[in-house]
C-alpha cells in the first residue's frame, strides 16, 4: 500500500479524520486571524495547511507500519490495521489532540 492508498484509506474508514480536520481547521484559521491583514491566506491557503498537516502526521504511522507488514498488497495492510485494532488506538489519541497554542 503506498502512503497515497494509506491516507485514503484513512480518510475513508477512519471516523477520527472528521476530528483531526476540525481541530486542525480551526488551529490553522486561528493562526490565520492572528496574522496582519495583508499577510492573511485565502481560505484554499488555509485548507492546504489543514492537508499538510494530515499527511505529515500519518506519516510516522505509515513509515511503522510499512516495516512490521513488509508488504505492498492493500489487503494484506487492511487485515494488519483491523487485527492490531490500528484505528482504535489512533482514534484514542485523536480525542487527545491538541495543537497547541497559536503565538
Amino acid at each position: 500500500m503506498t502512503n497515497k492508498e494509506f491516507l485514503s484509506y484513512l480518510e475513508e474508514n477512519f471516523d477520527g479524520y472528521a476530528v483531526f480536520l476540525e481541530k486542525s481547521t480551526d488551529f490553522q484559521e486561528t493562526k490565520n486571524q492572528k496574522r496582519p491583514a495583508k499577510s492573511r491566506w485565502k481560505e484554499a491557503k488555509v485548507q492546504k495547511a489543514v492537508n499538510e498537516m494530515w499527511k505529515k502526521s500519518m506519516q510516522p504511522l505509515y513509515d511503522n507500519l510499512k516495516r512490521e507488514i513488509k508488504s505492498g498488497i492493500t489487503y494484506k495492510w487492511i487485515e494488519y490495521i483491523e487485527q492490531h485494532e490500528v484505528l482504535e488506538g489512533l482514534r484514542d489519541s485523536m480525542a487527545d489532540l491538541s495543537f497547541g497554542d497559536v503565538d
